[in-house]
């Protein structure tokens, strides 16, 4: 036994480590799920940086006019796709394959139809949309632009919905770099074609629309090849549709439509705020600017809340609190480190990018725009570090689905705080750095966030928190008694005879039988032995084992991220081999199921 690698808990024998399965799961799930994450919102920042560069005021003015109907469609994706990805984790994780592919084939026939309504909507109503959202009075000169470009957009709805939400989805059924290609393709795609339609064709507002549409088109093509694939989870069924389960979508999903709604409404009454400030205008669009970045550099952090929604919901549907224990801290500690490179970054080159988004204007009010965007994102920036644990927090709570939680904190995040901050200090703050009222309420509002979320964890504990245990935020019937289960993790040979034999002294102390006290030992040092002889990399891989003591029996649970491996079906291919071990644990148990997610073996033997 490798005492530096592996470490005893408990009296019951418990083995743990760092890099533990789920801590190695989330590193490599949470770079797929930030580029798909990012990508809903990636075109239109590549579409605004063209437009203010090449296009003229009036194209990026008629640009920021339908940036209000773009967060809609991402809004509702978002709903929809984290709550799709937590519903199905939560029944993968309690081995229903099933119950999963109907809410996958719920969430594919709701999204089609919101798609075609949003479409159809958008299409026929296209002209006064434009006008109510601000093309009208002196402003009337955007309509045109503002109409066509959002005449090219509309083909692209059905894509940026189900691109985020393929994005979790795709890596639940073990396929999480074609969501990489076709971000990537889309992304190339998209600049090309912005550019040339800028530099060469001349095609004007409605052309960059239509090549957003098109980049996005060719990212969906790209990942529905991932259903010519062979042993796949989602496919699409309408049998067995069940209503419900788009309730649950939504409902699971409800707070990212929280955080999306108070978002607009946070935006529309800081505006009045900076429309009250002597800067007016200026102010105005200095705030639209810094929102845009903030959009762009938040997509990280939802990245990363996803993924954390996502495994989130797997363990809750396995019960085991050892794992939302390891998924805690590697989210904390990994959105720290994100956070704080964010944050140098804004501070270090904030005239960089407030040049960028300033464009070749050469006026007075151009410059001074562009010294408040500058200033804002220095206060963001510290700001940045506390939003990122605070926005885990919220995806945390909402894979475990104690929304209340969730929707409450989002709600107090994204609106209360920051708006009530920003009024205080407006009424403080005068004179020249008057807009500062704003940028600090940034600050203020992270801050009071993540005392509430402290708060919360010292009520649930009635007591100071003084641990990671105390922000589980579980509920009291989690999981498994503490004194009825064993949990070891293996990372070489030199851990296996150690953890079978501390196996056979956990199912003694339980008073376990002659037969259990033989047949689990035997399941653990087969099941491991067979992994470790094929596939297995140390320093890569590693075994995760979950042995339960039942009223009824006992519940053998194996979870390692090697290569593929399906012990049923070599059982059914091997018949003829019915002296083996695996035969022998086979014939013995009461169920053996096997599931592949998330590039994840998950095998369960019920003795």
């Amino acid at each position: 036994m490798h005492i530096n690698l592996i470490k005893h808990q408990g009296k019951n024998g418990k083995i743990q480590k760092d890099q533990s399965v789920i801590a190695k799961l989330f590193r490599s799930t949470v770079v797929s799920m930030i580029a798909a994450a990012m990508a809903a919102m990636l075109g239109m920042l590549i579409d605004g940086i063209i437009i203010g560069s090449l296009l003229g005021n009036d194209c990026m003015a008629a640009y920021g006019l339908i940036l209000p109907v773009l967060n809609l469609a991402s809004a509702i994706a978002g709903v929809l796709a984290i709550g799709a990805q937590v519903v199905c984790a939560q029944r993968l994780g309690m081995g229903n394959i099933r119950g999963a592919r109907k809410a996958f084939s719920m969430l594919m026939v709701i999204t089609l139809v919101i798609s075609a309504v949003m479409i159809a909507v958008f299409f026929f109503f296209r002209t006064p949309i434009c006008i109510m959202l601000g093309a009208r009075g002196e402003s009337a000169k955007l309509l045109g632009y503002a109409v066509d470009y959002l005449t090219g957009l509309l083909p692209a709805f059905p894509s940026v919905l189900i691109l985020l939400e393929f994005n979790s989805l795709m890596r639940l059924d073990a396929d999480a770099n074609r969501v990489i290609v076709a971000v990537s393709v889309m992304t190339v795609l998209d600049v090309v074609g912005n550019l040339l339609n800028a530099l060469v064709f001349h095609g004007g507002m409605l052309v960059m629309g239509l090549t957003t549409s098109g980049s996005y088109f060719v990212a969906l093509v790209i990942l529905l090849f991932h259903f010519r694939k062979k042993n796949i989870v989602f496919r699409m069924t309408f049998k067995g549709l069940r209503i419900r389960d788009l309730g649950s979508i939504l409902l699971t999903g409800s707070s990212s439509g929280v955080g999306s709604g108070s978002a607009m409404l946070r935006i529309a009454v800081i505006n009045q705020i900076m429309i009250a400030t002597s800067l007016s205008s200026v102010a105005v669009a200095a705030f639209g600017t810094v929102n845009t970045v903030i959009s762009f550099v938040s997509g990280l952090m939802v990245g990363v809340g996803m993924t954390c929604a996502m495994i989130a919901g797997m363990i809750l549907g396995e019960q085991d609190r050892t794992a939302a224990l390891t998924l805690v801290k590697v989210t904390v500690r990994l959105v720290l480190t994100v956070s704080i490179a964010l944050a140098a970054v804004l501070l270090i080159f904030a005239n960089v990018i407030a040049a960028i988004f300033k464009g070749t204007e050469d006026t007075a009010n151009a410059e001074q725009t562009a010294r408040l965007v500058a200033r804002g994102l220095r206060f963001y920036a510290i700001a940045a570090i506390l939003y990122g644990v605070n926005n885990a927090f919220v995806n945390y709570t909402q894979g475990m689905r104690r929304m209340a939680l969730s929707n409450i904190v989002c709600f107090l995040q994204n609106f209360v705080y920051i708006v009530f901050s920003a009024s205080v200090l407006s009424g403080i703050i005068k004179g020249k750095n008057e807009t500062d009222a704003v940028w600090i309420s940034f600050i203020v509002c992270e801050v009071l966030t993540s005392l509430t979320i402290f708060t919360i964890a010292a009520v649930q504990k009635h007591g100071m928190p003084k641990g990671w245990k105390d922000f589980l935020f579980l509920r009291k019937d989690f999981g498994v008694a503490e004194e009825n289960l064993f949990e070891a993790s293996i990372f070489s040979y030199d851990d296996l005879m150690p953890t079978v034999e501390a196996v056979r002294n956990f199912c003694k102390s339980k008073g376990a039988d002659e037969r259990s006290s033989h047949m689990v030992p035997l399941a653990v040092d087969e099941l491991c032995d067979n992994t470790l002889k094929y596939g297995f990399v140390i320093g890569k891989n590693s075994i995760d084992i979950r042995v339960i003591c039942m009223n009824d029996g006992w519940v053998v649970r194996f979870r390692d991220n090697c290569n593929a491996f399906d012990p049923t079906k070599w059982l059914r291919d091997h018949t003829d081999e019915g002296d083996s071990a695996l035969h022998i644990i086979n014939n013995e148990a009461r169920s053996i199921k096997y599931l592949s997610t998330l590039n994840l073996n998950n095998l369960t033997i019920k003795l």
